[in-house]
């Protein structure tokens, strides 16, 4: 079977002195991206509470209002 042209490539980078690639690969510094962790139910119901509240902070509810009667 013959090589691939990216297999060509790595062996001659590697006979070129160059970094093998293979080093830099699945290394996340300490960071493992399979771990995910489930909120909480206090989170979760933080979440649920909150929601939409931040958008409306900027607005007076009733200070500007006025009725116009024709």
């Amino acid at each position: 079977m013959s090589r691939t042209q990216a297999q060509r490539n790595r062996q001659r980078s590697l006979r070129e002195g160059k970094l093998d690639p293979a080093i830099h690969r699945l290394h996340w510094h300490g960071v493992n991206p399979v771990t995910k962790t489930t909120p909480t139910r206090k989170q979760l119901l933080t979440k649920q509470n909150h929601k939409h509240k931040s958008r409306n902070l900027n607005h007076s509810h009733g200070d500007d209002s006025f009725f116009h009667a024709s």
